[in-house]
């Protein structure tokens, strides 16, 4: 499959004149009481944003986007063997994450929905993306589900405009902010698990039991124990209740729910035991050390996530958040005890990872969706004071509007943005640098022979080049051993970055090696 181009800034254009009109639209139905409407009005409004969303870069982001795409792309041809170096032509070590054979370092189902996208898109930027942007616009309607059922409809359209205006949530689909599509996908899976079980509170019906359990198991099998987090609520609002040791039927169903979460996680986690014994324990053990050493230099104080607010949720979320959490238990709608089982939630979150050493910004991201809805609450309370302001139907509407447009605009922070998002940025070369490294692959792939393996490349563009042109490549000079192992298993060797005369004697006598001058470089 061909990799279409650089994104047409006629596509971008196009999917963010959509995704404002459709707002407007959305905006326009819900004044006029047709709430349905504005909610999917809303869902495809934030859709085509976030495609414009998956286009701003025409190039593959470091951390961790590269490593995610390249392991997803393997997957196409062994569904259950995921592999970062599909064809080791050399003998070293492959023992890190960000080298090795069989990889690990992620649950793998937000992989295989990449892998999928490959499927109808080839292989590109925007099939990496694509899911990120279908799964981050699903969380419209289940945002005001949720806060439906928890307040009402009002704040339930509310909170789920802090989700197409998420600052955050764009450099995470866009790939811009590590750890990229697998925050997005738990976070999607995490919030339907949190809304089926409210479904299932109000209605008591079965399937919504079933979905709780699956979309769980469909968290955890993204990244981890975290996607459970429904469970700690669940269980906190049968504690609460009067009598909840001889509520055995309450028990049972959530019992049940997580048996079909075990069904969907621990098949795989039995196969890489079995077929990956040593890989597996390795990532096991190097996820639980995040609790007692700060990893990659991700230590941090207590107070990190505290601090970050302002970063996930825009400067107005130190007034909004608190301020919603104390109007959420003064409104009508769900009891007081499903609301504190929800809202437990992210305190429970940021509690586990404030106590955790290794700490990463995109750790309590999980949790957006109850403070979303806290948020709303305020929204909610604000615009609800119509008649105490005594002003005329559309003085009130104007003001509804200018109110949410500058409350969205602080959260979507328009200026950096464009700041982080500009190919020629004089404060950031990088983008620039893989722009170009990008067009150099490319070249690559057309012009070497198929059975190449790339040496000499800069940091982790070995990762890129391998993505780009499916040529096992290295970040370095093969020594004479090595040289001589792929000339042996019908490669040939070229290496980059470097003249003729500079090779080592091996590799500058003989004339299948092919040497490419031209410079690549690195921003890692």
């Amino acid at each position: 499959m061909l990799i279409p181009g650089p994104f047409h800034a006629d596509a971008r254009t196009g999917f963010l004149v959509a995704g404002l009109l459709l707002a407007l639209v959305s905006f326009t139905c819900y004044q006029r009481g047709r709430y349905t409407l504005a909610v999917w009005m809303l869902f495809l409004a934030t859709f085509a944003f976030f495609l414009f969303t998956a286009m701003l870069d025409p190039f593959l982001n470091l951390w961790d986007e590269r490593f995610h795409a390249l392991v997803a792309r393997n997957l196409l041809s062994h569904p259950w063997r995921p592999t970062l170096y599909e064809n080791p032509v050399i003998t070293m070590p492959y023992d890190r994450w960000d080298r090795s054979l069989v990889w690990l370092h992620k649950q793998p189902f937000f992989l295989w929905q990449i892998a999928a996208s490959y499927k109808i898109f080839g292989f590109s930027e925007f099939a990496v993306r694509f899911p990120s942007a279908l799964l981050s616009a699903l969380l419209v309607p289940v945002t005001y589900r949720s806060g439906k059922i928890l307040v009402n409809r009002d704040t339930g359209y509310f909170a789920a405009l802090f989700v197409p205006t998420s600052f955050y949530l764009v450099e995470l689909i866009s790939g811009h902010r590590g750890v990229d599509h697998n925050d997005v996908v738990f976070l999607f899976y995490v919030s339907a698990s949190t809304w089926a079980w409210l479904e299932y509170t109000r209605s008591g019906k079965l399937p919504w039991l079933m979905l709780t359990g699956l979309f769980s198991g469909f968290a955890v099998l993204t990244k981890w124990l975290a996607g459970l987090v429904v469970y700690a609520g669940w269980f906190i609002y049968i504690v609460a209740a009067k009598r909840a040791r001889q509520d055995r039927k309450s028990w049972f169903h959530l019992a049940t729910a997580f048996a079909i979460t075990c069904l969907v996680v621990v098949p795989w986690q039995v196969w890489i035991l079995v077929k990956y014994p040593a890989e597996a324990m390795a990532e096991y053990r190097f996820s639980f050390d995040h609790l007692s050493k700060g990893l990659e230099g991700s230590g941090e104080p207590w107070w990190f996530y505290l601090a970050n607010l302002p970063y996930l949720y825009g400067i107005v979320s130190i007034v909004l958040i608190p301020a919603g959490l104390v109007l959420l238990f003064r409104n009508n709608g769900a009891s007081a005890r499903l609301k504190a089982a929800v809202m437990a939630m992210p305190v429970m979150v940021y509690i586990f990872y404030s106590l955790a050493t290794s700490k990463m910004a995109s750790f309590t991201f999980v949790v957006s969706m109850p403070l979303f809805i806290a948020m709303g609450c305020v929204l909610d309370f604000i615009l609800g004071q119509r008649t105490r302001a005594k002003l005329s139907p559309v003085l009130f509407k104007t003001a509804t509007f200018l109110l949410l447009a500058v409350v969205l605009a602080f959260n979507l922070r328009v200026g950096e943005l464009i700041r982080k998002h500009t190919i020629n940025n004089p404060d950031d070369p990088c983008p620039k640098i893989l722009v170009e490294n990008r067009k150099a692959f490319l070249r690559y792939k057309v012009l070497l022979p198929r059975n190449s393996v790339v040496f000499n490349l800069k940091g982790r563009s070995y990762i890129d080049c391998m993505f780009y042109t499916g040529f096992p490549s290295y970040n370095f000079i093969p020594t004479p051993g090595q040289y001589h192992e792929a000339v042996a298993g019908g490669y040939r060797v070229v290496v980059v970055n470097i003249s003729r005369q500079e090779c080592p004697g091996y590799l500058e006598n003989d004339p299948s090696v092919i040497v490419l001058e031209e410079q690549t470089a690195c921003c890692d």
